[in-house]
This record gives C-alpha cells, sequence and structure tokens, in this order.
C-alpha cells in the first residue's frame, strides 16, 4: 500500500501533471475561435466531475492513482485509490471546512477555517500548495483571485499559466458536452510534479445523476 502521506500529497495535488517538451494536441474537432467566451461559459457552470489518473513525484517519493472529482459551488468532493480501490481516501472540501476519511476507517480528520485546506496539507506533507486554485486550473482556467501570467499558441488556444509559484502546463484536450476539456496537464512548482490524466468529463447539473 501507498504509503499515507503519499497517498494524501497525491490526493490534494490531484491537479498537477508535469511532461516537459510535450506539444500541444487537441484531440477534438472544433474550431476555437474566442477562447474567451469558452472561459466566461466554464466559469458559469458551478457543478461537474472528472475522472482520471494522477501520479506526483516529490522529494518525499512518489504515488499514483485513480481520482474522482466532484464539484458542486464551493463543495468540493474529492476521491483517491490505488489499484483495484486500494488504499482510497475521501476528501470532502469548502472554503470553512475539509474533512478527510480513509476507506479503512484508519485515518479520519477535520479542519475548520478559512485556511483549512492548507493546514491538512502543511501538516501531511510539510509544504504549502494553493489548493483553491487548483478547481479553476483543472478547468483550464486561471483562479480569478490571484494574478496569473497566460500563455497561448498561435491558434489561442492556452498552452500554460503561471500562478502562486506553480506553472500549469495543458498537453491535451478533448471535446466534451459542446466545449473543449483538458485531458492531459501539468501542474509544477519546485517542490513537487504530478500527471494527470482526465478521462472522463461531465459538466452541468445532470452530472448529479452520473455517481
Amino acid at each position: 500500500m501507498v504509503p499515507f502521506r503519499a497517498s494524501l500529497a497525491v490526493v490534494m495535488l490531484a491537479l498537477v501533471m508535469l511532461a516537459p517538451g510535450c506539444a500541444l494536441r487537441r484531440d477534438a474537432e472544433v474550431t476555437v475561435t474566442d477562447w474567451d467566451a469558452r472561459s466566461a461559459q466554464l466559469r458559469a457552470i458551478d457543478t461537474w466531475q472528472v475522472r482520471g489518473r494522477i501520479a506526483l513525484k516529490s522529494a518525499d517519493g512518489g504515488a499514483q492513482g485513480d481520482l474522482r472529482w466532484e464539484q458542486q459551488g464551493e463543495r468540493s468532493q474529492i476521491r483517491v485509490s490505488g489499484p483495484f480501490g486500494a488504499g482510497r481516501y475521501d476528501i470532502s472540501w469548502d472554503r470553512a471546512l475539509l474533512s478527510v476519511n480513509s476507506r479503512d476507517g484508519e485515518f479520519s480528520r477535520a479542519y475548520t477555517g478559512p485556511d483549512a485546506a492548507e493546514q491538512f496539507l502543511a501538516e501531511q506533507i510539510g509544504w504549502s500548495f494553493p489548493a483553491d486554485s487548483v478547481r479553476h486550473w483543472l478547468l483550464g482556467l486561471p483562479d480569478p483571485e490571484f494574478p496569473a501570467a497566460e500563455t497561448r499558441d498561435a491558434a489561442g488556444w492556452p498552452s500554460s499559466l503561471v500562478q502562486n509559484g506553480w506553472t500549469v502546463t495543458y498537453q491535451r484536450f478533448t471535446e466534451t458536452a459542446g466545449t473543449l476539456m483538458p485531458q492531459r496537464l501539468t501542474l509544477a512548482s519546485d517542490r513537487a510534479r504530478v500527471r494527470l490524466v482526465l478521462d472522463h468529463w461531465c459538466l452541468g447539473t445532470a452530472c448529479a445523476d452520473s455517481r
């Protein structure tokens, strides 16, 4: 079984992917004429789900597993697990409360306050991570609360953004419900790197029926 600290690092960093030198691939028959309009459309959607796979590398080691992220407004529900559901952790999180539970019942903890996620990460992995920004990065958007430097390719597609000490690199997009969503992306800092492959997206209120 993956050590607890490594697993939890993956859980909360279910968000980072590093694959230097990859060219941006557009696995979708969609012509992007106005990425800003697409961004506005996604910001208006506060309910979505995504399932995929993650792999983390940091100075403390590495881990990999399956990821499910459900977003409803400010509330995030995140599940990460190893092969065949081994070592599963469930996180329920909004801006004021974060709770973490392991499938086997060996770990259960809650954190309160506006910095609950950061408090949890600092305790478990020993360094800070801008957890609130991740749900925006997964959608291909910068966190609107903080300055960001964005880079786009010649066709207007986002290729990377730098925010809160992290570099997010987008390598592949796929079409979902008529819009383009990240399928392969990277988040990297001087402390960690994680590979993220997002296989199944669901957008909008219909996602509540797809669990």
